[in-house]
């Protein structure tokens, strides 16, 4: 990766960056049925309620009301699912440790995450968050990723010059919302390239294939 102006902050993603996210475990973990986990996928996950939750726009208990009013689901199958949701979201090893070396490098480190509320409140005590010099959740926030006012909250508020940040996300939608504002990004993949090019941008003296 070509090399531009030396990195002086990060502001980094959660799921599937940091933390696991992943439907299916969710689903599995629960023991729901066949069709209960197709309601689930459409009616939940998939379903603009869900993006009212990391938005902060709606809480938890209003859209389990609310998806016990228009589907079959049964309380106590959504309650499952929510508290799953939750305790599946497993650190990513290799994240955690590049995390670490950010920090060694004298690197600021900050988290930008679509989450809600009381996704964060649960999850808010784990070790990892005291890697962040500072912490922005959309659900806190009202504000949510790929939204321009996002990015530029978390630039004030954090006092950082876009064109010395690096952003780190898996979607490319909030790739490209980063790239308006000219905030370099790289688009995550849990591989061995991607952390790679990672440490290669960041670490003038570390070759790419080191170490993840």
């Amino acid at each position: 990766m070509q090399k531009g102006k030396r990195i002086e902050a990060i502001l980094l993603d959660l799921g599937n960056v940091v933390i696991d996210w992943d439907i299916d475990r969710i689903l599995e973990t629960i023991g729901a049925s066949d069709p209960e986990k197709k309601l689930l996928r459409e009616e939940l996950f998939g379903h603009q309620d869900w993006i009212d939750l990391d938005h902060g726009n709606k809480a938890e208990s209003v859209v389990l009301d609310e998806v016990c009013q228009r589907t079959s689901l049964s309380n106590e199958v959504l309650e499952k699912a929510f508290l799953a949701a939750k305790t599946t979201l497993d650190t990513i090893p290799d994240t955690i440790e590049l995390m670490r070396d950010i920090k060694a490098a004298g690197i600021r480190l900050y988290c930008l995450s679509n989450m809600s509320v009381e996704t964060y409140e649960f999850i808010k005590d784990r070790s990892f968050f005291g890697l962040f010099d500072g912490i922005l959740i959309s659900g806190v926030e009202g504000v949510m990723k790929p939204q321009r006012e996002i990015f530029q909250l978390a630039l004030n508020r954090f006092e950082l010059d876009a064109e010395t940040t690096l952003f780190i996300d898996d979607s490319e939608a909030n790739i490209s919302a980063a790239g308006d504002l000219r905030i370099e990004s790289i688009r995550f993949r849990r591989s061995h390239d991607c952390y790679s090019s990672i440490r290669s941008r960041l670490f003038e003296n570390e070759t790419a294939s080191a170490k993840f």
